[in-house]
């Protein structure tokens, strides 16, 4: 197992990224798929299919709700795409690796994919912060012959430190509310009289993004509390 990027307080628990349901932290782990583009069975169906040029364009939240592109329930009894439940960790393992949503509704991948569904002791929110806080970790062990890519393989190579549920929704919520800050203040722009205001604004905005980014990596640390 590769050194964790972010050192933990030793009395949360250790996990890795590999699928153990009976731990009740991550209960299993898949990568998705491309149905056949030549088969007009398997598209333009009521279920949301994610890529993830999607997700790397969306950086105001980690949830999706709509996709692009929809499949139907013939791609996915004839394909390798996976129906997946609502609060699926979905992560980019190639063209970026690390790139992170969480889907608030049924919903397929693209092999670009690797989907974690988590178990009660692990909000996925949390998951999905600790793979932003740890993008440096995730491209250290990325490897691939053309480019870099993270595989099934890799995620034993992964040490997560994982507080109590009470603790992981306490860290939660402070940095949705800081995040709420920072977006209250882009329809306030809209509202400005004068470009001045604007300026103002604009900057005080940055400012909590800043906050906001720099708080996730102390947080999910402990550093922080």
């Amino acid at each position: 197992m590769a050194e964790p990027y972010l050192i933990c307080p030793t009395n949360w628990k250790r996990i890795s990224l590999v699928a153990k349901p009976a731990d009740g932290y991550i209960v299993k782990v898949s990568s998705g798929g491309t149905p056949s583009t030549t088969n007009p069975d398997f598209w333009d169906g009521e279920l949301p299919w994610l890529t993830p040029k999607e997700i790397t364009r969306n950086q105001n939240s980690i949830y999706v709700s709509t996709t692009e592109r929809t499949i139907t329930e013939n791609a996915i009894s004839g394909s390798g795409a996976k129906l997946l439940p609502p609060n699926t960790v979905m992560l980019t393992k190639r063209a970026p690796v690390g790139a992170v949503a969480i889907n608030t509704l049924p919903m397929a991948t693209n092999q670009g994919f690797l989907n974690f569904i988590c178990g009660p002791n692990l909000r996925p929110e949390f998951l999905a912060y600790w793979f932003i806080a740890n993008r440096v970790y995730l491209d250290a062990v990325a490897n691939g012959s053309t480019y870099p890519e993270l595989y099934i393989t890799d995620l034993a190579e992964f040490e997560l430190a994982i507080p109590s549920i009470d603790l992981q929704d306490e860290i939660l919520g402070t940095l949705k509310a800081v995040k709420l800050l920072s977006l209250i203040g882009i329809p306030s722009e809209q509202s400005a009289i004068s470009s001045e205001d604007v300026l103002i604004i604009q900057n005080q905005n940055a400012k909590l993004k800043k906050l906001h980014d720099e708080m996730v990596p102390l947080l999910l640390s402990g550093r922080l509390v």
